[in-house]
C-alpha cells in the first residue's frame, strides 16, 4: 500500500504502510489527547471553532450569548472558563502524533490564528492538517499557513460534487475528508488519479476499515484506536 503511478504519496502517514490512524475528537480535551497518546494513534483530530479571537477545542456548540454548549437533542452542558484551545494542545502534543484540525467556522481569520498558534509554538510543529466545508477558512490557511495540508471535508455526495468541480478552479487541497459511506473502491481510486488523498470518517468497524484499507484511504478517522490498529497489524509485517 505505497504510493505508485496515480497515487500521491501518503504525507499523513509518510512512514509505514497502510493508512494514517486518527483519533476523532482525539485533541478536544486534555484527557482525551492523554487517551490518544496512550493508544499511539498517528493522528489527533480536534474540532476547533473561533470563538473572541481564539481557538476553542469542542465537539458541541456555543449558544450565545449563554455559556451553555449544545451537542444535540437534549445534551446541554455549561461552557468551560478557560476553554482548551489549539495553543494548549500543541503543548500537551510536543513532538507526538501529528493534527488533524477539523476548522468549524473563522473564515480568513482562522489562518491568521493558526499562524499565530503555530508560531507561539515555539518549537518545530508537529505535522498538520487541516480539513473544513468552508472554502473561506480553507483559503485562509492556505494564504497564511501554508505549510498546512488542507483537506475539503464531506459529508454528503453534492458536497463532493462541489469539490470536484471547485477544485479545478480554486486553490487545491491536498486532499478530502469524506463520510465512509460515501466511499467506493471506483471513487477512492478516481481521487487518487486526480491527486488527492482520501481520509475515511468516522470508521469504527473493523472490517470496514480493512475495506478501506483495501481500496487504498489514506486516512481512517475512528473513535476505536487500538481495534483498527489490531486489524491493520499484518500490514506492518
Amino acid at each position: 500500500m505505497t504510493a505508485g503511478p496515480g497515487r500521491p504519496a501518503n504525507l499523513l502517514n509518510p512512514h509505514r504502510k497502510g493508512p494514517a490512524i486518527i483519533a476523532h475528537q482525539g485533541g478536544n480535551t486534555p484527557r482525551q489527547v492523554r487517551d490518544a497518546l496512550a493508544h499511539v494513534a498517528d493522528h489527533l483530530e480536534v474540532d476547533l471553532w473561533v470563538e473572541g479571537g481564539r481557538f476553542e477545542a469542542r465537539h458541541d456548540k456555543l449558544l450565545r450569548p449563554l455559556p451553555v454548549l449544545w451537542g444535540g437533542l437534549y445534551r446541554f452542558r455549561w461552557a468551560p472558563k478557560r476553554p482548551f484551545g489549539l495553543v494548549e494542545l500543541l503543548a500537551e502534543t510536543g513532538h507526538g502524533p501529528g493534527l488533524l484540525l477539523d476548522m468549524k467556522n473563522g473564515g480568513a481569520s482562522a489562518g491568521k490564528l493558526l499562524r499565530r498558534a503555530i508560531d507561539r509554538a515555539g518549537q518545530p510543529a508537529p505535522r498538520i492538517a487541516a480539513s473544513s466545508q468552508l472554502w473561506s477558512v480553507l483559503r485562509g490557511i492556505g494564504e497564511h499557513a501554508p505549510e498546512v495540508a488542507l483537506f475539503y471535508s464531506i459529508d454528503v455526495r453534492a458536497k463532493l460534487d462541489l469539490f470536484l468541480s471547485v477544485a479545478e478552479r480554486d486553490t487545491r487541497p491536498r486532499g478530502v475528508s469524506c463520510k465512509h459511506t460515501l466511499l467506493n473502491e471506483s471513487l477512492v481510486r478516481m481521487l487518487h488519479d486526480r491527486g488527492y488523498l482520501v481520509v475515511a470518517w468516522t470508521v469504527d468497524d473493523a472490517d470496514r476499515a480493512w475495506e478501506l484499507a483495501r481500496w487504498g484511504v489514506d486516512g481512517i478517522t475512528t473513535n476505536v484506536v487500538p481495534r483498527i490498529r489490531d486489524r491493520f497489524s499484518a500490514l506492518q509485517t
